[in-house]
């Protein structure tokens, strides 16, 4: 085991001391929606790429742990957004899984929504099988490309089926509606509100949310957008809100945010800004206030600074941090990818921890072993603490230390557990049967794009790793990203390359 140096008073290991085992890692179903977009003013970066799954959430039932749904969005386009959010469901532990298209998100042909892109697909399960699917849709065209909105679909019947898109933000305002995440709180203690469901985002300035109580269904349930209800968490420019829920019922929020609170132009598709400070803003009272009363936050404090170094050739986290909350001990967790440690310009896999409800935290720690010289590149972080408080963490890994731009053509997922908080870790354990091959992903920015994030989940001793993989349809198929011919360490999408990407969602499982 690799011992980290622990800061403050971790909480002690309550699970199993048996090492993790990978049960299994299944592809869920593949993009079948094509490319039926007319001609457009540039078939590169307008083109919808067929076989392209991107960027997954996943979530496991806490009253059934081997019923599990990821989202992701599907027929990624380059210039930003996808043709609609994707989502597919296990009831058997993945064995098998159920898939199909988020209902109502686009225009695109067979989806019946009303936006011409969706992105962003989140998912989180509340009480009594009902599983919400949160996705950023927008207009990247009509309406001067301003119009956009933050939606939640639900299903009742834990991920099986949908029912349509409840709009609960819709304006044309600019400055995209973007980067939302979706959290339940799920506990009956004091301070809490079982079921309630927060959703929060992040715009030009002001970071936003909303929340639910029942009936999440119906718009009429949600506070009114921001327009009449100022949701404005601070004013300060942030990308990448990622909300848990703390042990005392508050709402904690894990974000980037970027010095000085300078804005940056908006964009028809996620902000493209490099963030350099870790934050963290909580509303202590949130499940006591009653509906439809704004919820009252804290000023953000910082965690660390970010200290990623990115990603080449390769659309990735670049520092966006993950979060979760020991239910029993209150620990909260932040994770990101991070160059601090390193002197070969890639990054670790770091965590930083607090033990008073956000008010402090402790240094960042590195969780993967191994040397800092290596040029093997740790980043896509995630985490999750189960029941148990056991404390799970994944990310993948590229080695960079030969040509680029994408380097070995392998980008392999690990997965590790601590029993004590995070003081000390089990070895990495590799969970990918077969590694990803980014030269068959989808394209966007210069590179390929797997997703800003990826995610795990636990519940009942099942822990769940989803992330997005690129493979070859068979033996010596074209790859569809080559090297910039510019010389550039960068990637292009070629026409010969059109119909040769095939990047689906896997899930692990490990026990």
């Amino acid at each position: 085991m690799l011992v980290l140096a622990a800061i403050g008073s971790a909480s002690a290991g309550r699970g199993s001391p048996a090492s993790p085992k990978l049960v299994s890692d299944v592809k869920t179903g593949s993009d079948t929606l094509g490319s039926l977009t007319p001609a457009t003013p540039d078939p590169i970066q307008d083109y919808v790429q067929p076989d392209t799954e991107i960027e997954p959430s996943v979530a496991v039932n806490p009253a059934n742990p081997k019923n599990v749904v990821t989202v992701y969005q599907e027929g990624r386009i380059a210039d930003g957004g996808d043709a609609t959010n994707g989502f597919a469901t296990s009831t058997d532990g993945g064995k098998t899984w159920k898939t199909g298209e988020i209902p109502g998100l686009t225009t695109y042909p067979g989806q019946g929504g009303v936006f011409e892109r969706a992105s962003d697909a989140v998912v989180a399960f509340g009480p009594n099988n009902i599983v919400y699917a949160n996705s950023l849709v927008f207009d990247f065209n009509k309406n001067d490309g301003l119009r956009s909105g933050i939606a939640v679909n639900v299903s009742k019947d834990g991920g099986l089926h949908w029912g349509p898109p409840v709009l609960l933000q819709d304006d044309e305002l600019g400055g995209l509606n973007d980067k939302n995440w979706i959290v339940v709180d799920s506990s009956d203690a004091p301070g809490h509100h079982k079921g309630r469901v927060y959703v929060v985002w992040d715009r030009i300035a002001p970071i936003l949310y909303d929340y639910c109580d029942h009936d999440c269904d119906r718009l009429s349930n949600w506070l009114p957008d921001f327009q009449t209800i100022p949701g404005l968490v601070f004013a300060g420019q942030g990308v990448g809100a990622y909300p848990v829920v703390m042990k005392n019922g508050g709402l904690g929020i894990v974000m980037n945010t970027i010095a000085g609170g300078v804005p940056v132009p908006s964009g028809p598709d996620e902000l493209d800004a490099q963030a350099n400070e870790q934050v963290f803003m909580a509303a202590p009272a949130a499940g006591t206030t009653p509906y439809p009363a704004p919820l009252a936050f804290t000023p953000p404090v910082d965690i660390a600074s970010n200290q990623s170094t990115g990603q080449p050739a390769q659309r990735a986290s670049e520092g966006l941090p993950a979060a979760a909350v020991d239910p029993v001990s209150g620990t909260i967790y932040s994770v990101w990818d991070d160059g601090r440690y390193r002197s070969d310009g890639t990054n670790d896999a770091v965590m930083s921890r607090s033990f008073d409800n956000g008010v402090t935290w402790t240094a960042p720690q590195r969780i993967n072993p191994g040397p800092t010289t290596d040029h093997v590149d740790h980043y896509g972080v995630t985490v999750a603490v189960g029941t148990d408080g056991a404390v799970h963490v994944a990310y993948r890994t590229r080695d960079e230390s030969g040509q680029g731009p994408l380097y070995a053509p392998a980008i392999d997922t690990y997965y590790q557990r601590s029993l004590d908080g995070g003081s000390t870790w089990t070895a990495p354990l590799k969970v990918d049967n077969v590694a990803s091959n980014p030269y068959y992903d989808a394209f966007s920015r210069d590179g390929s794009f797997e997703g800003d994030y990826n995610e795990l989940a636990s519940a009942g001793g099942y822990t769940y790793i989803a992330r997005c993989q690129g493979q070859p349809a068979f033996a010596g198929e074209v790859a569809p990203l080559v090297p910039n011919p510019d010389g550039s360490n960068t990637l292009v999408l070629t026409e010969s390359g059109k119909g040769h990407q095939h990047q689906s969602t896997w899930v692990a499982l490990v026990r």
